[in-house]
């Protein structure tokens, strides 16, 4: 099976700039995300990701949606395999993290750096 990355676009996203007196000392992060197969293109699946970076200076939550389109129809041992648990996101998350770098920069803040991820942490062998 062919696997394309085909197309990915922020679908929600809600930037805040701090007060002095609501800045914090620590940054925090956290990122989740999930799997969506198609149900009339059995020819495609997408990653969409929630993000959540509370700087010193800002919050930011973005929902990013990541398309990928196979050369055959998706099949349940291809819904369960590490590709789309594991590779996807790690073939997507650098596009996340370039935007919100460069939102950041723009933004007038210090740009934020997410850091790299392993994805294999986010296996579920129950998934």
């Amino acid at each position: 099976m062919n696997i394309q990355f085909e197309n990915w676009g922020i679908v929600e996203m809600n930037y805040s700039l701090l007060s002095k007196k609501e800045r914090r000392d620590e940054n925090t992060f956290s990122l989740r995300f999930e799997k969506v197969f198609g149900r009339e293109n059995k020819k495609s699946f997408k990653i969409i990701f929630y993000l959540t970076v509370n700087d010193k200076k800002f919050n930011l939550d973005v929902k990013a949606m990541f398309d990928f389109i196979t050369d055959e129809e998706i099949t349940e041992d291809f819904k369960i395999s590490h590709f789309p648990k594991i590779n996807a996101p790690a073939i997507a998350y650098p596009y996340l993290r370039a935007f919100v770098s460069n939102l950041t920069l723009q933004s007038g803040v210090d740009p934020a750096m997410l850091p790299t991820i392993n994805f294999v942490q986010f296996e579920n062998p129950e998934d």
